[in-house]
């Protein structure tokens, strides 16, 4: 592991402090290139595809603004999403993946994690390009098709600015290693075109005995702009390079006692790819009443993979079974395409916010073929002896040229009735028709070849008593087809899914708002991993939980955000002995609070800022069997960092020490032999500079 060098605090700062003179500027209205002046959000997108507040909506949606992912120095989609309530983190191919637990349902292949407003295919969808995160609870299928009912998570990208702008940033870490990104935006003359190029390239070491997590990422970005019309054009390409570790293994109940930092893999277990995305959307203001919108996107995602994962421990002898094995020539693609019209219609005390769409989608899952699996054992966990054993080459013949294909074509509707200054009845549906086809082999055999359609309505009703307090009630439906668990098995039943949630919010502007929901979902076909790799479905399972979400400004001094779950998912329908366990991973309390502090005093031109950040996780149970439990954990964040002028530049340098106790912990299992291990203690620098 290469040593930390921080090169930030020994060269960056000194120079800087240097050429800073005493200034009386107003510090506090220096904003870092990209950031927002606020932790609350009174409208999303996300929600309904319109411009309504959030306040007239009858879900339940979080934001994770600008200012939070700046302020808590966000890395992954894990930490954007860590203070939002009911979301956990799922099994996720050994942490190659998104994946995430919503309401008690979902894994890493849902579909559920979007990419403005569009599936993604991307193996990690947060970087340098992110404006901002949006989290719908409950379902999302009659806007957004085949989804999860827990509720879809919404990556929103960065725009191009008519204002010339650039900003640096710099990221280094006491793991080894770091990072950079270049932000340039601005106009292109008086011809209505603006333009924004981001780039990013990270190379940090694993914080494991060996490996290194290198990410790099073009992202150029156009847009045109009139009073009535508006067209951008987003294109990124992307390479990473990470190790695939499925972390440790539980025996009797109890993490093996070795230390943390031991890896159980070898150093080629890794995945090695790269990432595709492209965006045009345009909106045209047809007249006061109508608007106009279209969107092509495509999303793939290439790679290939070596897995060493554990396979049975001998504890009279200290020695693991290994299993070695992969995927050659994997390729996730999706194809979007949606055209709809938004009208704004009637006045006085009846008003329609109408939604009329047409959308495509196709998706496309193909693997060269599946490295032969074999099982070595003699691996000694107290003194392991790396590269004893060869990276697997051998094709397993019966997995060559597996293919799964999914396309959909839909209508939906959407009307949100406004009656008089209180009432806001809304109503929505889909109908959806979906082709599914799996095939597998040279020969290519057909596993899967299924014809369907389905309707899905959705219902709901907005109570406002008064500018700043709704309550709302809502009814949803969601479907998601089931893919094949592996290349040679067909795929099992389409999961559904039926949500009842009750809710109240509050909306002080922007200096706070909140959401408290209690919600019942009941789930059918669920799938359920095992630790071969293959999978089984349940009949039914059912998820009632209550949440509340806070987010804005205690004081003008004083951020905070934090939010609370209670969640009941136990299985209520199977053939096995199962009925009445609770599903894996999904944790009965969970809570976080973070608060950011920016105090009105200074040092000369030096404005400083404070963070600190609690997340509680209670016992989750590791399997659908509930054969071992997670233990509970809390852990704990801090932060400080300064803001300057240089010159006509802004700048800022933050450090943060993420894990301060240094607590063990694991976030999420995938049976004994795959439990995530949480990271260490970890001291991060980052330095901005804006100009």
């Amino acid at each position: 592991m290469r040593r930390a060098t921080f090169c930030l605090f020994a060269l960056v700062p000194a120079p800087l402090f240097a050429q800073v003179a005493p200034s009386t500027q107003d510090l506090d209205g220096i904003q870092v290139l990209g950031s927002a002046p606020s932790y609350s959000a009174p409208r999303a997108s996300t929600a309904t595809r319109t411009d309504a507040a959030v306040l007239d909506v009858s879900q339940s949606i979080q934001t994770v603004t600008a200012a939070m992912l700046d302020d808590q120095r966000v890395r992954t989609l894990d930490d954007a999403v860590s203070n939002v309530s009911g979301l956990m983190l799922a099994p996720s191919r050994a942490g190659t993946q998104d994946a995430f637990i919503r309401r008690g349902f979902g894994d890493s292949s849902t579909g559920s994690i979007l990419r403005d407003g569009v599936r993604s295919m991307q193996n990690r969808n947060f970087s340098a390009t992110t404006e901002q995160v949006e989290v719908l609870k409950g379902p999302a299928s009659t806007l957004y098709g085949i989804q999860e009912p827990g509720g879809v998570i919404n990556v929103i990208s960065k725009q191009p600015l008519a204002r010339r702008q650039t900003s640096l940033q710099l990221d280094t870490s006491d793991v080894g290693g770091g990072g950079g990104v270049i932000d340039h935006t601005g106009s292109i003359g008086e011809s209505g075109f603006s333009y924004r190029t981001i780039a990013s390239y990270d190379d940090t070491d694993y914080w494991r005995a060996f490996g290194t997590q290198r990410r790099s990422l073009l992202a150029p970005s156009l847009a045109w702009r009139n009073a009535d019309t508006e067209v951008m054009l987003a294109l990124e390409h992307g390479r990473y390079d990470t190790p695939f570790d499925d972390g440790t293994i539980f025996v009797d109940g109890k993490p093996l006692a070795i230390p943390r930092e031991r890896p159980l893999t070898e150093r080629y277990s890794k995945m090695e790819g790269q990432t595709d995305y492209a965006n045009l959307r345009v909106r045209h203001r047809l007249s006061d009443a109508w608007t106009l919108r279209a969107t092509y996107a495509f999303s793939r995602n290439q790679y290939d993979d070596v897995r060493v994962r554990a396979d049975g421990y001998n504890a009279d002898t200290g020695l693991l079974r290994r299993r070695f094995d992969g995927r050659r020539g994997v390729d996730d693609r999706s194809q979007y395409v949606v055209a709809d019209a938004l009208g704004h219609l009637g006045q006085g005390w009846l008003r329609h916010e109408l939604l009329l769409g047409i959308d495509h989608e196709s998706t496309r899952n193909h693997t060269d073929g599946e490295l032969a699996r074999v099982r070595v054992n003699g691996f000694d966990v107290w003194n392991p002896v790396y590269g004893a054993v060869p990276a697997p080459t051998a094709i397993d013949p019966e997995t060559v040229n597996a293919n799964a294909a999914l396309t959909s074509t839909s209508l939906f509707v959407q009307d949100a009735i406004s009656l008089g200054e209180h009432w806001i009845v809304s109503g929505a549906a889909r109908y959806q028709q979906y082709k599914q086809r799996e095939g597998v082999g040279t020969d290519y055999a057909i596993t899967q070849d299924l014809d369907d359609h389905k309707v899905l309505p959705r219902l709901g009703v907005v109570y406002k008593l008064s500018g700043t307090v709704s309550l709302y009630a809502n009814y949803a439906t969601s479907f998601t087809p089931n893919l094949a668990s592996d290349p040679t098995q067909g795929a099992f039943d389409p999961e559904e899914g039926v949500v009842h949630e009750l809710g109240a919010k509050l909306d002080l502007g922007n200096r706070l708002t909140a959401t408290a929901a209690l919600y019942q979902t009941t789930k059918r076909n669920i799938v359920i991993s095992l630790d071969d790799d293959t999978a089984r479905a349940i009949g039914e399972a059912r998820a009632r939980g209550v949440e509340l979400d806070v987010a804005g400004q205690l004081t003008d001094a004083l951020r905070v955000v934090g939010a609370y779950a209670y969640t009941d998912a136990e299985i209520t329908d199977d053939l096995g002995d199962t009925v009445g366990n609770t599903l894996p991973n999904v944790a009965r309390h969970q809570a976080s609070l973070s608060l950011f502090a920016k105090p009105t005093w200074q040092t000369g031109p030096l404005r400083w800022q404070f963070g600190a950040g609690v997340r509680y996780a209670g016992k989750r149970q590791g399997d659908e069997d509930n054969s071992f439990t997670l233990p509970s954990y809390v852990v704990a964040d801090l932060s400080a960092g300064t803001r300057w002028a240089w010159g006509a530049h802004d700048a800022s340098l933050d450090v943060g020490l993420r894990n301060v106790f240094d607590r063990d912990y694991y976030p999420f299992a995938d049976g004994t032999s795959r439990v995530m291990i949480g990271e260490p203690r970890r001291l991060e620098a980052r330095f901005k500079l804006a100009f």
